[in-house]
């Protein structure tokens, strides 16, 4: 696994765990694609954080030509996008996800 990926993929479970201690009743879904887009001809990575209950989903995409940002996409399961957004690297933290997770999610 790519470090950036991996340091994102790391918060994002941090950040899902603590989501679930707060919130017990929200299922959450943690997909990571780290072949899949590459044999796709894209020189990226995602992490995926899918509500089921809520028919939402937060794509969080890595570009191998901008390794210092994330992509964040919101929108539901069937690939609608509501917003998007590109955030730095080093602003990427727990407490700004949990304040994602929870907008979103709750």
């Amino acid at each position: 696994m790519r470090e950036p990926l991996k340091t994102v993929s790391e918060i994002i479970a941090r950040s899902n765990d603590s989501l679930y201690q707060k919130h017990p009743h929200i299922d959450t879904i943690i997909g990571i694609m780290d072949k899949a887009l590459r044999q796709q001809g894209m020189n990226s990575d995602a992490i995926t954080i899918e509500c089921p209950a809520q028919n939402k989903k937060i794509v969080f995409l890595l570009h191998d030509e901008k390794p210092d940002y994330i992509s964040i996409a919101v929108g539901d399961k069937t690939g609608n996008v509501e917003t998007s957004s590109e955030i730095g690297l080093e602003n990427f933290s727990e407490t700004m996800l949990m304040v994602m997770l929870e907008m979103h999610f709750t």
